[in-house]
């Protein structure tokens, strides 16, 4: 029997393609950046795809947000002035609003077609970009940053892949930026990519972050819907180990409603399979 049904098929190397069965082709637009599409899918729910990637699906995308937020957020002990590159989709900005400590979210989105796809047909992720705390601006984080020095406590970067607009976020400059505009005791975290698919991405990343940070640490979650199951995120700060310096007394106050990250998984993250820890010195 033929299978008539239509696939999105996500290629993450020649020979590796992740096809998921898809209900309908929803939206579909090319920004001046990038290829913007929404499915919705049978197992994963709607899904925002850039450039033939997936970015989040409805079914997962709490684990990737959740990861990449609270862990810097519950290892800074006051994170008042966060900057969010990147995460045009809102999910970011969902999970650190939850923090009463924050003062001031700045989100620099360098698409505004992202934001507005998101706001219209993902509100679950994108609820949050209207709280006051929020101010959203559409530009290159990269030239941001340059301006802002000893600004901010932490800078989550929720990059796309390396290519295209993304790739300078994952450069030398980039990063010894991002150091000048943290405070004294600031952190930095960022999606690192696949460290079973992406090894050089991944090596060039962390050579990278070590040339500039004296703490540098990699954390990893479950993604089904990313390509290896395995996704990493990178840790960087100028003073707070993500694991001694765990704010667990503020984690147990704060009744906050998450579905992946708790104080458990915010220490075992940190515990690497030895393939990783062997290929990347970690």
């Amino acid at each position: 029997m033929t299978d008539n049904s239509d696939w999105f098929n996500a290629k993450y190397s020649e020979h590796v393609v992740l096809s998921i069965r898809i209900k309908e082709r929803i939206f579909s637009t090319k920004s001046k950046y990038q290829k913007i599409e929404v499915l919705d899918s049978f197992e994963f729910g709607k899904v925002l795809a850039l450039d033939d990637v997936i970015n989040v699906t409805e079914r997962d995308e709490f684990i990737y947000h959740e990861m990449l937020s609270h862990v810097p957020m519950f290892t800074h002990p006051s994170p008042g002035n966060v900057l969010v590159v990147g995460g045009g989709d809102g999910g970011v900005i969902r999970e650190i609003t939850k923090h009463s400590s924050l003062k001031r979210a700045c989100l620099s989105e360098i698409d505004p077609e992202v934001v507005g796809v998101s706001e219209k047909y993902f509100p679950e992720l994108s609820r949050s970009l209207g709280d006051p705390r929020v101010d959203l601006v559409f530009n290159n984080a990269a030239d941001l940053i340059k301006s802002n020095q000893n600004i901010f406590d932490i800078i989550i970067v929720d990059s796309t892949d390396p290519i295209g607009a993304g790739e300078e976020l994952f450069s030398l400059d980039f990063y010894k930026n991002c150091f000048r505009s943290l405070t004294h005791r600031g952190i930095l975290c960022a999606q690192s990519e696949s460290p079973f698919f992406d090894p050089d991405i991944v090596s060039r990343l962390y050579d990278i972050a070590r040339q500039v940070f004296p703490i540098v640490r990699m954390y990893i979650a479950f993604m089904p819907s990313y390509v290896s199951g395995i996704w990493s995120f990178l840790y960087c700060s100028r003073h707070y180990d993500p694991i001694n310096n765990f704010q667990a007394v503020r984690y147990n106050e704060t009744p906050l409603k998450m579905n992946y990250y708790n104080d458990e998984i915010h220490k075992s993250s940190f515990a690497l399979p030895s393939f990783i820890k062997k290929q990347f010195d970690l």
